[in-house]
């Protein structure tokens, strides 16, 4: 629904942001594993009755954040560098992913 009524969007990760972007570009070429994750455990409106899919792990505690990547945990893709916060870097005009 948000693909289909916003121009842009933010996603948002323990209070900080994961991704930014035109809605069609984080919708359909997410680059952030946790962008990647939500959009993989989205229901499917045809498969009534199937279990729910989760991003495996669970959430911080927002009291205690890590350093780096509050997604690190639960990354399949977390390195060493995600130990440590990077800044939000442009790859692509208008698209802006916290990747190493």
């Amino acid at each position: 629904m948000v693909a289909g009524i916003c121009d842009k969007v933010l996603v948002m990760y323990a209070g900080r942001t994961m991704e930014y972007g035109q809605a069609r570009d984080v919708f359909y070429q997410p680059s952030h594993p946790y962008s990647i994750g939500l959009l993989n455990v989205v229901p499917r409106l045809d498969a009534e009755g199937d279990a729910l899919l989760t991003i495996p792990g669970n959430p911080p505690n927002l009291l205690r954040l890590p350093k780096g990547c509050p997604f690190q945990p639960r990354c399949p893709h977390a390195m060493e560098q995600c130990s440590s916060a990077p800044p939000l870097e442009s790859f692509a005009p208008g698209r802006l992913p916290r990747l190493l």
